[in-house]
């Protein structure tokens, strides 16, 4: 180790921040919560933090230093919130970071959502690359709340600079539709302009006429939902010069014209969205067209039977202009040609974002829609559903393990707690149940926590119980892929012997969507409890 490395291992700093637990508590819930938490705060002196997730309150984020008190009783009880609990490892330097007051900054709040959602999805994981993850998040959630809330000594006067930033915010959000320059706006926050941006930037994520932008964005939206006005009228109200230009600036920010969003929120807008179709119910919408596959059939469980159907592999998206859809709504997993088809159609938006976290995936599309208040309910009612499942199922299953088998006629494939792919995400972790070992051969050309099993590997499948679900994709005959179940070495196995052994819907377990995982939780249920 040559000189400077050995500076840099001397100063590196210790684990300072430790995460004990994270909990999302839906409105009315406190009273039935309480005790498990002054249970927590009390075992150890706890740091709390507080997001607001919904409400009247949403987007505000507190921090309870130990052995003080918060009074937010009344303004958490019809919220919908995180609460998370850490400790730290009581050096100096670990204080004195932390800031110094209860009501913390946390712009852009995306970023904050974002980082709960991912660590609230890993809370149950035993798996050491995933605590690794949940580990590295939580120190990303401290270090975005320090820079925007902790004074340093490196920067002088970052306090009243802090405050001059959040007074022009202010202004923004006040005066949004006179003509806002960033030259003023730097005046009013007493900031030399080329300061100010950076400081801007820094404390909401974007320069200064992007966030003036969002808010006319926003209020416009507010119009569009709640009232009959002209675009034109909306678009002065809301700060744009003219019409076209807020049309052009809408469609960028949004996905889709004024128009368009406005008969989206009343249920008129003509859209498909191949394999999304899970999100789009939940949104309280149904697509002109449904998803299907010549192997997989449709996905049955979100009862579309009077939708017609739209066979996405065969590759040719150009049939779907018989539908005259107003919006395409596609996952970024397409050919360009397909785009390209796409494009000629209609309105195509491309969610580019590559997430296996559904509930960040549920807010992009509900965002398109203006239907945001609608996720964040169903997925309220999604995590108390799952959180009482995992209760019952904890009282039940005593450690017993369980297994997941997706069985093709030419493969075997077992799906474990190391991944946050679709079977994981609620087996292994919004329900929490116990991952029998992988027993089969990681494939690299799989998601993580997806095994290749042999035959010969089954003999040391000895789960307590197996979830099976039938892949038709390899079947050249009718029941191809059920063959498997007369074989010597299935009918060992202890689960089949024990009777221990359910069957699933594959699309429906082979999916990512808020209603798909409600349905797993369901067969999960009737299986075990």
């Amino acid at each position: 180790m040559d000189i400077e490395q050995h500076k840099q291992a001397v100063m590196a700093p210790r684990v300072q921040y430790v995460l004990q637990s994270i909990h999302f508590i839906v409105a009315g819930e406190q009273a039935e919560v309480n005790e498990l938490h002054d249970r927590e705060r009390n075992d150890q002196e706890c740091y709390e933090l507080i997001i607001i997730m919904s409400g009247t309150g949403q987007g505000k984020c507190y921090l309870r230093s130990p052995g003080s008190l918060l009074a937010l009783d009344q303004e958490l009880m019809s919220c919908n919130y995180y609460q998370v609990c850490f400790v730290t490892n009581g050096c100096a330097s670990a204080s004195s970071l932390m800031p110094d007051k209860d009501d913390l900054v946390c712009s852009p709040f995306a970023k904050m959502i974002e980082l709960l959602d991912e660590l609230y999805g890993l809370r149950g994981t035993r798996a050491e690359l995933e605590l690794f993850q949940r580990f590295v998040r939580f120190q990303e959630l401290l270090l975005f709340l320090f820079r925007q809330n902790a004074p340093t000594s490196e920067d002088k006067g970052t306090d009243i600079d802090q405050q001059g930033v959040e007074l022009s915010i202010q202004h923004i959000h006040q005066y949004y539709r006179e003509l806002l320059t960033v030259e003023e706006l730097a005046s009013l926050a007493g900031i030399d302009r080329w300061k100010y941006t950076r400081l801007f930037k820094e404390a909401t994520g974007q320069v200064p006429l992007q966030y003036l932008n969002e808010v006319r964005i926003n209020q416009a939206k507010k119009w569009l939902i709640s009232a009959d006005d002209k675009l034109l009228d909306i678009a002065l109200n809301a700060g744009f010069n003219n019409e076209y230009y807020f049309n052009r600036r809408f469609k960028q920010t949004v996905g889709i014209s004024p128009g368009q969003y406005r008969r989206s929120r009343k249920g008129q807008l003509r859209v498909v969205a191949p394999y999304l179709e899970d999100f789009i119910v939940a949104l309280d919408m149904q697509p002109i067209a449904q998803y299907s596959h010549a192997k997989w059939g449709k996905q049955d469980y979100l009862g579309l039977n009077h939708i017609p159907t739209f066979d996405e592999n065969g590759g040719n998206f150009d049939t779907l202009s018989s539908y005259k859809p107003d919006l395409i709504l596609l996952m970024d997993r397409y050919e360009q040609q397909q785009y390209s088809q796409c494009r000629r159609i209609s309105n195509t938006c491309i969610l580019r974002e590559q997430t296996n976290n559904w509930r960040t995936l549920l807010r992009t599309v509900a965002d398109y829609f203006g239907r945001t208040e609608l996720a964040d309910d169903a997925i309220a009612k999604y995590d108390f559903k799952a959180r009482s499942a995992s209760h019952t199922l904890s009282q039940m299953m005593k450690g017993e393990t369980v297994a997941f088998l997706r069985i093709s006629a030419d493969h075997l494939i077992q799906y474990t707690d190391e991944g946050q792919g679709f079977v994981s995400t609620v087996l292994y972790g919004d329900v929490g149940l116990h991952s029998h070992a992988a027993v089969g051969v990681f494939s690299k050309a799989n998601r993580p926590g997806m095994f290749n099993l042999s035959v010969d590997d089954l003999h040391k499948l000895n789960a307590d119980h197996l979830f099976i679900t039938f892949d038709k994709w390899h079947s050249q005959a009718e029941g191809k892929e059920r063959e498997l179940l007369q074989q010597p070495e299935w009918l060992d196995l202890p689960a089949v012997r024990h009777n221990h052994v359910y069957e699933v819907d594959f699309l429906t377990w082979m999916n990512n969507g808020i209603i798909s995982n409600s349905k797993k939780i369901d067969d999960i249920l009737r299986s075990l409890a």
